[in-house]
């Protein structure tokens, strides 16, 4: 009983965290937070942002996801869940992941700013393009999409759950059975697999079977379970 009190004080915690995340950033006039290239109508638009306040954030949430990781809750199968629970865990994920690395990439673009202009500051904004933002723009994406598919890789090859399903009492089984870790390299197919998937929420309504299994999840062999925690 203790362990279920603690699991669900922690659910609670990260479902207030990824509220209060999202009214801050979509309901609030904040400055811009993370880095941004665009052009339009042949003018290139380029700007960069972090406030220390968001790299405390960045610190905090790190902490809990740790908190998630090293965490011991017993569960047992609680049922089938529906594909919107599953989706809904999906986005939390995007959230939560999009809260750490939104500062942290603002933070690089700022340093690489002022190392180009000899002065930092906490946000810029230009109506040109310099030499130093193909340093920030594409390798940034591409080492944000590598963490991002790392946050859903990482908690499968420890046997856990991402923020995000551990919200909703989701559990993906490894393939040999419902308890235990993948490896690293099943956990990549998975997690490429489930995105692949993700993409096509339509097919995946037609194609489940009576286990409530996708395509991904029959062709990687597991299935996602409603746990309750105990």
């Amino acid at each position: 009983m203790a362990q279920s009190i603690k699991a669900n004080l922690l659910r609670a915690i990260l479902a207030a965290w990824i509220l209060l995340d999202l009214c801050l950033t979509y309901m609030t006039k904040l400055p811009q937070i993370g880095f941004s290239f665009h052009s339009h109508g042949g003018v290139t638009y380029v700007a960069g942002g972090a406030r220390p306040a968001f790299l405390a954030w960045v610190i905090v949430a790190t902490i809990l996801l740790l908190t998630l990781l090293s965490f011991r809750a017993e569960n047992a199968p609680d049922g089938i869940p529906s594909l919107g629970r599953r989706y809904a865990a999906s986005i939390i994920d995007f959230f939560f992941v999009l809260g750490i690395l939104a500062p942290v990439g603002g933070m690089l673009a700022l340093w690489i700013e002022a190392a180009r202009t000899g002065r930092f500051v906490w946000q810029f904004e230009r109506d040109y393009y310099v030499g130093t933002d193909e340093l920030i723009g594409v390798p940034l994406v591409l080492i944000s999409l590598a963490l991002m598919f790392l946050y859903f890789v990482w908690p499968l090859t420890k046997g856990k759950q991402t923020v995000g399903c551990f919200i909703l009492r989701l559990k993906t089984t490894p393939p040999f059975g419902n308890q235990g870790a993948f490896t690293f390299r099943q956990a990549v197919r998975r997690v490429w697999f489930e995105f692949q998937g993700g993409l096509s929420i339509l097919q995946l309504r037609e194609g489940r079977d009576g286990q409530g299994r996708t395509w991904y999840d029959q062709k990687t062999n597991c299935t996602v379970l409603l746990v309750r925690y105990e």
